[in-house]
């Protein structure tokens, strides 16, 4: 890993939320995230978080839809930090419940 951080420039993950009847960064209509968005763990400790310095780019975020349904929400990490990824945890995830159902897919770290 430290070899290839000292030759990239850029690094770049991708993280999906599947999710049934739960909203993971925003409730509803609402154009602000909400209080119970997910955070996310950088490899060098720091949050990537809706209201943080650290933000990550929020592709589509379909969660907020409550119909029954599967949805996902899309967050892409992309940072000219090196030692930033890969993220190695996330908090804040909805509690399970009957009804409320989500699985994570944790995309590869692509150093450029």
């Amino acid at each position: 890993m430290n070899f290839l951080r000292l030759l990239s420039s850029e690094v770049v993950q991708h993280i999906t939320i599947h999710c049934l009847n739960t909203s993971v960064w925003r409730e509803g209509s609402s154009k602000k995230p909400s209080d119970k968005a997910v955070r996310f763990k950088a490899w060098n400790g720091q949050m990537f978080e809706a209201e943080g310095q650290l933000k990550p780019e929020v592709a589509a975020d379909d969660c907020k839809i409550k119909d029954g349904r599967w949805h996902r929400t899309l967050f892409s990490f992309r940072t000219q930090d090196p030692q930033q990824l890969p993220i190695v945890n996330i908090y804040n995830l909805p509690p399970s419940e009957p009804g409320k159902q989500y699985h994570l897919e944790v995309g590869p770290v692509c150093f450029l």
